[in-house]
């Protein structure tokens, strides 16, 4: 029975927890799926790691809690890389908080210890996620508060802990989204659990470690990635001694303001005189310079993201780019306006160029056959940082899910009833960021109502609507819900539809084109209508939606 640790026994544990994170550490890299092209999430835990491993080596005896844990603190912040090491040099942060003050721990105040450590794992992200090390370190901690608070055997409290870990990974998928895509788990939580796992092994006996010989273990192998658009390019990291310490609240919120203006996947944290940043920017020069306003950058590091995902994009097949891009994922955050924050649901890539352009915020990707699901709405409402959100859905099968997802947050949502994406292009021409909610719902839907939307589809069965008998593989083109035409010349046909529109008075059409269009017969479509009627203007964009060749409004 071990019913004490003492500072010399957390040292070689955690160098033995070191040693089976580098063991692994290809691993965790290979599970990198998010959007952030690193691959590389076991080597910047390791890093962290390995220079706490050095910091707690320097520190004359062993024996000495405060000393031990003060120097793991530390040099843990100091070796941090990317997101994942900083969010686990808050855990072990955490963690040391509490034990520092103990000359001897027993299992108590080890849970009082991961307590601490999920609090300050939370803090430091200013949006946490889950299905991440954040939800290792939480589930764990409340498991051993429910299950373990009774035991004093560390032996048997850490197998637990140990256990408990590896099923909390198994179980990240379910709470992100991306992971059930590519069918992983989470590299951040795994890392975790095989410190831990290194960890207990110390505790029962297996005390050997060779950190040096791991220090120089072969290049991680970098995992293709799904493939998504880089707003940002330069991920800039910093670490900055103050001038003056502490340094004052004000100093560090107008630094936390100053980042979210400059960029995104923020990670603040201060810790005495030292802080540690992390940003995804275009300006890591102007962030820098920033720092320097405060005190003495001690280290500093910038990655070209924008080379690394074009070297991976190239060699990802075109059908598997296409299929990745029509995933309900939310994956545009342009953070446009300061009052309303805008969601629309976008069928293709082309078309989330197009609500960007007008101001739209977040934009997730769903239409027809591809509804996003309350959840995927929900998480779109909590990326946007404005307390009130607009929801364009675009479908009608996506208004119930939007209006479900509304009651999950205590923010402001307006759900405008867009039933088709020309009608959500067109509510965005009267978006103003300024107007309140019975005001700006009265405006865009002004502007939805002043259109009419044509879409332009296949039959794939034959089939009879109102009385129209329907041959597979036909074209079908509805106007809003009528079916207006339907044959195999669908050009031909459009041009009838339109040209009866024209007839009663309509003057502006914008033509979306996606897949299975044939971009030439579009511009004869436009030639013949152009040089028969002087008085219209028509505008065409590539919007490279599925299963629509054509989405038209008419205004």
């Amino acid at each position: 029975m071990l019913k004490f640790l003492y500072a010399k026994d957390l040292y070689l544990a955690l160098k033995k927890g070191t040693e089976e994170l580098a063991k692994n550490k290809d691993e965790i890299n290979a599970l990198n799926v998010f959007p952030v092209p690193d691959g590389d999430t076991g080597n910047n835990m390791l890093a962290g790691m390995l220079e706490a491993c050095k910091s707690m080596d320097e520190v004359e005896d062993k024996n000495d809690m405060k000393s031990l844990m003060e120097s793991l603190r530390r040099g843990h912040l100091l070796g941090a890389r990317g997101n994942s090491g900083v969010i686990l040099s808050q855990i072990f942060r955490g963690i040391t908080e509490i034990l520092e003050k103990k000359k001897r721990i027993n299992t108590q105040d080890f849970i009082k210890a991961l307590q601490n450590a999920k609090d300050r794992a939370y803090n430091a992200v200013m949006k946490p996620v889950e299905g991440t090390m954040l939800t290792l370190i939480r589930r764990l901690s409340e498991k051993m508060e429910e299950s373990m608070s009774e035991e004093k055997d560390f032996l048997v409290f850490f197998d637990a802990i140990v256990k408990y870990s590896f099923e909390i990974v198994e179980e990240t998928p379910k709470y992100l989204k991306k992971l059930r895509e590519s069918n992983v788990v989470d590299a951040g939580a795994k890392g975790l659990a095989y410190i831990l796992k290194g960890m207990n092994d110390a505790l029962h006996g297996d005390t050997e470690v060779e950190l040096e010989a791991l220090e120089s273990a072969t290049p991680e192998q970098i995992t293709e990635i799904a493939y998504e658009e880089l707003t940002y390019q330069y991920c800039t990291e910093a670490i900055v001694k103050f001038h003056k310490h502490p340094i004052q609240k004000k100093a560090l919120e107008e630094i936390r303001s100053f980042l979210e203006s400059m960029g995104d996947s923020i990670v603040l944290v201060n810790q005495e005189d030292i802080l540690k940043t992390h940003v995804h920017t275009n300006h890591p020069g102007l962030v820098f310079e920033k720092f320097l306003e405060h005190g003495e950058l001690i280290k500093t590091k910038i990655d070209n993201m924008k080379s690394q995902h074009e070297h991976i994009i190239e060699k990802q097949k075109e059908g598997k780019i296409a299929d990745i891009e029509q995933t309900k994922v939310a994956i545009n955050n342009n953070l446009n306006n300061k009052n309303w924050g805008v969601i629309a649901v976008s069928p293709g890539k082309g078309i989330l160029e197009i609500f960007k352009s007008l101001g739209v915020d977040q934009v997730i990707f769903g239409g027809q056959t591809t509804n996003p699901s309350v959840k995927d709405i929900s998480e779109a409402i909590n990326k946007v940082p404005q307390k009130k959100v607009i929801i364009l859905p675009n479908n009608p099968n996506i208004i119930l899910a939007a209006e479900k997802a509304a009651e999950l947050t205590d923010k402001e949502i307006l759900i405008l009833p867009t039933k088709h994406v020309q009608e959500g292009i067109s509510a965005m021409l009267g978006f103003d960021d300024n107007m309140d909610k019975e005001l700006l719902k009265e405006s865009m839907m002004g502007y939805v109502k002043s259109i009419v939307p044509i879409e332009v589809t296949y039959a794939v069965r034959d089939s009879t609507i109102k009385g129209e008998k329907i041959k597979k593989g036909e074209y079908l083109i509805f106007l809003g819900k009528e079916l207006k035409a339907h044959g195999k010349n669908v050009y031909k046909e459009t041009e009838k539809v339109l040209e009866e529109l024209i007839k009663k008075g309509y003057e502006i059409i914008t033509i979306i084109y996606g897949e299975g269009a044939k971009k030439e017969k579009i511009d004869q479509l436009v030639k013949n209508l152009t040089q028969k009627y002087a008085n219209i203007e028509i505008e065409i964009h590539n919007g490279g939606q599925r299963h629509y060749p054509l989405l038209i409004s008419v205004e």
